[in-house]
């Protein structure tokens, strides 16, 4: 009976144990954005492609829920929404300084989506990924300010209604956290 009951016990506790993602975020530059920092502008991060194809509406996607973590840091923070900006190519960081100078933003942020795997949803047998590349820009110099990078995995053991979405919570709160004080 002991052997029956710690049978289903493993077996009711291994999805809990085995769908936890593993996930990190890391400052690749010097400095971390300031509390003096407080107006933040966010050009669409461009989407990941994944064999060749664009995948459309992630790079939107992520950003907005990073757009979301940053304002609740208490700063001002706004997604740029312009034909000029879009997620379908990666923003010039020259045009993207200027835009923000001229809009009186103190940090310009672009962004890439630089891995996307949304395994159980296209049964492709391959575990969840979702990795985001930030960099964050001086608008009156253009200079670099910070970046960092971020990567969120999934595990074989993953719910089929689970699309890799679920991460960009996460990870952008990881991002968010090691980018500013």
């Amino acid at each position: 009976m002991k052997r029956v009951a710690l049978v289903l016990l493993s077996v009711i506790l291994m999805p809990a144990v085995l769908s936890c993602a593993a996930r990190q975020a890391t400052l690749d530059g010097n400095e971390k954005i300031s509390e003096a920092q407080r107006k933040i502008i966010v050009f669409a991060f461009r989407n990941a492609s994944y064999k060749g194809r664009e995948l459309k509406g992630v790079g939107t996607g992520f950003t907005i829920i990073f757009v979301n973590e940053i304002l609740a840091t208490g700063r001002d923070c706004r997604l740029v929404e312009s034909e000029e900006f879009v997620e379908t190519k990666v923003a010039n960081s020259i045009q993207a300084c200027k835009y923000a100078k001229e809009q009186g933003a103190d940090v310009a942020i672009i962004g890439m989506i630089t891995e996307w795997l949304d395994g159980a949803t296209q049964w492709s047998g391959r575990v969840d990924v979702v990795s985001a590349q930030v960099y964050a820009y001086d608008p009156e110099t253009c200079s670099l300010i910070t970046s960092a990078s971020g990567r969120e995995r999934g595990t074989w053991f993953t719910c089929v209604n689970a699309p890799a979405t679920r991460f960009y919570p996460t990870l952008s709160k990881d991002l968010v956290a090691v980018m500013f004080e």
